[in-house]
Parts: C-alpha cells; sequence; structure tokens
C-alpha cells in the first residue's frame, strides 16, 4: 500500500508543505475579516477523510475556524501509506500541528476521530503545547473501556463489509458492487478498522480541559451512561447530548450538533 500514487482526478500535496498543511485543511478559503476566537480541528470517522467536514465552515460562525484533518492514504494524501496504528498516528498529527496552533484550539473527533482527537490532545501536552479549551468525541465510548477489542478487521473482505454493515449501517452498495471501488477504499477501511481494534488506552494524568461527549439516539453502541465515562479522563467535567439518528447522527443531525457545539466553544473561552 505504501507505493501507491495519486491517479487522475486525485488532488495531491507538495512535498514541500509544510506539515500542518499536510495534516489539516483549513476549510475556510478567503482570509477572514478578523482572526478568529478558536480552531476547531475536526478528525474522521474511520474510512473517512477531510470531505466529512466540508459544509462546516457554512455553518459555524466566524469565531470559529474549523481544521478538517486529512489522513495519510486518501484524497490529497492518496500516494501515502496508510496508517494502522492509532497512537502513533495521534503522535504524528500532534507533532505536524503543534508549530500553527498558536491560539485557543478546540477537537472534534467522530467514532474513530474520538479516540484520536483524544491521543493528539495527550501528545501535544506531552509536547508541552496548552490544552484545547474544549474536547467534542461524538459516537465513541470513552477509551478505558475497551469495548472495541476484536478481530473483525482481520475477516475476509465479504463478512468483513457485512459485520461493518449490520454494526454501523453505512456500507454503500457500489463497495461491494464496483470492483475499482473495492480496490481503492476497501484497504482504507481496513486501516482504520485495525487502528480501532489494536488501539490500548493508558492511563495518564486526566486532561485539563473539559469533554463533550455526542451520541446518537439509535446507535446501540453508546448510550448516556457510557458516553459519561469519558468524565474518567479528565478533571475539567463532561457533558453528553444525544441527538436524532444512529451512529452517523453526525449528517442528520449536523445543523442541531453545531449550534451546541459553538454555544459550548464560545463558551469555553471565557475565563
Amino acid at each position: 500500500m505504501g507505493g501507491r500514487r495519486a491517479g487522475p482526478g486525485h488532488m495531491t500535496v507538495e512535498a514541500t508543505a509544510r506539515p500542518a498543511d499536510l495534516w489539516a485543511l483549513r476549510m475556510r478559503d478567503a482570509a477572514p475579516a478578523r482572526e478568529p476566537l478558536v480552531r476547531l480541528v475536526c478528525v474522521p470517522y474511520a474510512g473517512g477523510s477531510a470531505a466529512a467536514f466540508h459544509s462546516w465552515a457554512g455553518l459555524l460562525p466566524p469565531a470559529i475556524e474549523p481544521w478538517a484533518v486529512r489522513m495519510p492514504g486518501r484524497d490529497a494524501r492518496l500516494h501515502e501509506p496508510l496508517r494502522t496504528d492509532l497512537v502513533a498516528t495521534a503522535r504524528e498529527l500532534a507533532q505536524a500541528l503543534a508549530p500553527a496552533l498558536s491560539g485557543p484550539y478546540a477537537f472534534f473527533g467522530h467514532s474513530l476521530g474520538a479516540f484520536l482527537a483524544f491521543e493528539t490532545v495527550r501528545a501535544l501536552r506531552e509536547l508541552g503545547l496548552p490544552e484545547p479549551v474544549l474536547l467534542a468525541v461524538s459516537a465513541r465510548n470513552a477509551p478505558q473501556h475497551r469495548t472495541y477489542a476484536g478481530a473483525v478487521h482481520r475477516l475476509p473482505d465479504d463478512e468483513y463489509l457485512d459485520v461493518l454493515d449490520r454494526r454501523y449501517g453505512a456500507i454503500p452498495p457500489l463497495l461491494r458492487e464496483d470492483a475499482q471501488m473495492r480496490a481503492m477504499y476497501l484497504p482504507i477501511l481496513r486501516a482504520d478498522t485495525t487502528m480501532l481494534e489494536t488501539y490500548r488506552y493508558v492511563p495518564g494524568p486526566p486532561l485539563g480541559c473539559p469533554v463533550l461527549a455526542y451520541g446518537g439516539v439509535e446507535d446501540p453502541e453508546t448510550t448516556t451512561d457510557s458516553l459519561g465515562a469519558w468524565a474518567e479522563v479528565t478533571g475539567a467535567g463532561c457533558g453528553t447530548l444525544l441527538l436524532p439518528g444512529g451512529h452517523f447522527f453526525l449528517q442528520p443531525s449536523k445543523e442541531r450538533l453545531l449550534t451546541h457545539l459553538s454555544g459550548e466553544l464560545l463558551r469555553a473561552l471565557v475565563p
């Protein structure tokens, strides 16, 4: 997988790009009239990309500047090897972002992205950066509770897709029917599932920032109680909110999610 190159129709990122620009797409093209109050680093779900947050810039207030994480091995970074070690990937992301996070910032991570966001925040703290004003996690139970261990990532292709479809209901028929689509997308999905299932939480000092945990009302994997367990990894409090939808409530409840998240972010900036 490491030798892949971007084909026609895929953007590439120049090797000379700054690490922060390689790893994060700033979702607003034009320079704002004033400096944003806070940058929101958005980390995608398994199989996802920066495109998952494409519409957020138009829905968030100007005071919040969204940065969408660009994962290796897809889209603009298609030529790079996929990652399967979550903690190592989080440390790479932290090293890349650290020089660019000069002011208040926050993280949002959905599903696999919740664990990546959490471990990136811990890695940034190890690098000596101030902690974010808020860590928002979504559709993922707390990391100290090993509810995602397993070997689904090792199943044969058809069984693998069947399990994911039953669990999350998000496997498009085209992925099963189109050989070219399967050859491109399935390695990405499998690498991300490997990252999730092999991740091992290591206890450490609690975060100094508040955590906000979102879930879908119809998602069987999360409940208010299981999301509330994120309180155990922070000393600054944890709030929870369930929104209409299943595991991918991120789409049907997007406007409600962003309205709530924006309010919480701006409140977190107040000393």
